[in-house]
């Protein structure tokens, strides 16, 4: 049977939807939050910094898997529900781990993304009950898996009939002694080569602690990545968990100025797709009108319409304080764009 993770299975990438955001799609989305949620005032001070730093996705952990049993473990159900507060706060869809299969139906209830742990990367039943959910999910590298065994781990998901998976780059095991976990950036490329699912980078892991979250992050954007996950705390000094490894309010916004993300810059995305839209809708518009031209025996061009509609919107252009005649040489671009179409329809028929 063929493998629905592979390049082979299909020939477009995978677009992962999360709310609006479009992974896969998106100019470099970043998914920022805590390691752990801890308090309804962290949760929601590391909200609303990320949130106006240009962040795409609000993420923080209620369940949490330490490396001993006395660590912090979460605040459980609490957690996912102050993350799904915080999220609809902001303005911002929302992603939280999940561990075991009983954890996935709250997740899934009010959360939406479900992020797998790199520890549970091969727990099959945990991926089917995710997959189950419809819900996308976020499927981190375990600490010694090969990109095959990861895509495997990604076919369980893609069984379910659910196609939203995005695969997560965030450590490896190697012969470093000084750190767990080093950064495998070569991963990304292969997998574009290998697969159709989206890839991010999670640098918070690596060796070296938030000193290196900026470089790696840069080099991710760099070869390609879909995006990054970050995570940030209030105070990462009173952390609970991985206080060491999370960037600071300051050192986030920074390095989203160094990344070029902004709410600014997002909002200028959002306005130029939606300029694209309405143009669409114009040109269909104007084919409708084409049709009536034809049957009626009229020509393509009206030179009266046109400079009548130009002078019309050269007026509107200075009422908006946009110089008018670069708006003309834009709508002799449209109205050329519209005549082509008209013209290609009659020949057509």
């Amino acid at each position: 049977m063929e493998r629905k993770a592979t390049r082979a299975a299909t020939a477009s990438n995978t677009v992962v939807h999360v709310g609006n955001v479009r992974i896969g799609h998106d100019p470099f989305p970043v998914i920022a939050g805590p390691c752990a949620v801890e308090s309804e005032s962290q949760l929601m001070e590391v909200a609303r910094t990320v949130a106006a730093a240009g962040a795409s996705v609000l993420r923080g952990n209620a369940f949490k898997q330490g490396n001993s049993p006395y660590s912090f473990r979460g605040l459980g159900d609490l957690g996912v529900v102050l993350l799904a507060n915080a999220g609809k706060s902001v303005g911002l869809p929302t992603a939280a781990q999940v561990l075991e299969p009983k954890d996935v139906e709250v997740v899934a209830s009010l959360i939406d993304v479900l992020e797998i742990h790199s520890g549970a990367m091969q727990n099959f039943e945990l991926l089917r009950e995710a997959g189950r959910t419809g819900k996308p999910v976020f499927l981190r590298r375990g600490p010694s898996a090969t990109i095959d065994a990861w895509l495997w781990s990604a076919e369980y998901i893609l069984a379910e009939d659910n196609d939203q998976v995005v695969l997560v780059e965030r450590g490896i095991r190697t012969f470093e002694s000084k750190g767990n976990d080093t950064l495998d950036i070569t991963s990304v490329p292969r997998l574009k080569e290998l697969s159709h699912l989206p890839v991010l980078v999670d640098p918070s892991h690596a060796f070296g602690g938030a000193a290196n979250v900026p470089p790696l992050a840069l080099a991710a954007q760099g070869v390609g990545a879909d995006g990054l996950i970050v995570e940030v705390h209030p105070n990462p000094s009173e952390a609970k968990t991985e206080g060491p490894l999370q960037l600071a309010p300051a050192e986030f916004e920074a390095l989203m100025f160094r990344l070029g993300v902004s709410r600014m810059r997002s909002h200028i995305d959002l306005i130029d797709r939606e300029i694209v839209r309405l143009l669409a809708r114009r040109l269909e518009m104007s084919l409708e009108i084409g049709k009536v031209k034809a049957l009626r025996g009229l020509p393509v061009r009206s030179p009266d319409r046109e400079e009548e509609l130009l002078t019309v919107i050269m007026e509107e252009a200075g009422l908006q304080g946009i110089r008018p005649e670069h708006v003309r040489e834009v709508f002799e671009l449209v109205l050329a764009e519209s005549r082509r179409t008209q013209e290609g329809m009659r020949k057509a028929d």
